[in-house]
């Protein structure tokens, strides 16, 4: 089922408010949904982000808008620190109150259901064990791990560091490369009206782009100048409203 963060409605009042009357604005909703949704995944990569609606929206009968976050299960290093003198260990870089971080590859993380840690003798699960305590910061500040979101809802899980060493400060494991296995949903409740805009902008200009293959683009005066003007536009708009989330 595809998705997208606007609605086939969208699309359509942003061709009229482009005063486009030609064949995109007449086009076949399957035709618009899959701008929508060609549109919809490439902006979410772009800017490692998902938006939903718990509730819907109105006026969206295909369905389109998320209702609910995402999830993934992402392959991470621990970070070492700096240049090390020869013969001593690498060691995770440290940060406050001696916890290691790593970035995850998607903003607006929300909880960690699975976090396996390489050990000597392999992974551990963190969340399923009884050994360790995490959740969200603040109230798991202090704990074994906890997961924070920053500002722009940049997410980063936080891991004390003293669990990778032995009591003398070497290392437990051979490498930190590909230690952590973490699964975490992810997403911002609420689809805020400037992403809806750009979006539907989007997939408003890639039907009227002169290329496409459809030919939906080409209006009845055949004026692809015109059109092409209109495309650049709407694409820079689009730009504009999405500034803001880079």
């Amino acid at each position: 089922m595809p998705t997208g963060y606007c609605s086939v409605e969208d699309v359509r009042h942003a061709l009229q408010e482009a005063e486009f009357t030609g064949a995109a604005a007449e086009a076949d909703n399957a035709i618009v949904v899959k701008a929508i949704a060609s549109q919809t995944e490439p902006l979410e990569k772009e800017l490692k982000r998902h938006w939903y609606e718990p509730s819907g929206v109105e006026n969206d009968p295909q369905g389109l808008i998320p209702i609910a976050p995402k999830s993934r299960d992402d392959e991470e290093d621990i970070p070492t620190g700096g240049a090390h003198l020869v013969g001593e260990p690498v060691t995770p870089k440290t940060y406050q109150q001696g916890y290691t971080k790593i970035r995850l590859a998607r903003r607006d993380a929300k909880s960690v259901s699975q976090l396996l840690v390489a050990t000597a003798d392999g992974y551990e699960d963190w969340v399923a064990s009884n050994e360790y305590d995490g959740g969200s910061f603040p109230a798991a500040l202090g704990d074994d791990y906890y997961l924070r979101e920053n500002n722009g809802g940049w997410s980063e899980l936080y891991l004390n560091a003293d669990h990778f060493l032995d009591e003398d400060g070497e290392p437990l494991v051979d490498s930190f490369a590909n230690a952590v296995y973490v699964f975490f949903e992810y997403g911002h409740e609420g689809l805020p009206d400037n992403v809806r805009r750009a979006v539907a902008m989007r997939a408003a200009a890639q039907l009227l782009a002169p290329d496409d293959d459809a030919a939906l683009g080409i209006p009845d005066n055949g004026n692809l100048v015109a059109q092409e003007s209109k495309v650049k536009a709407l694409e820079r708009q689009a730009d504009e409203l999405l500034e803001v989330y880079r």
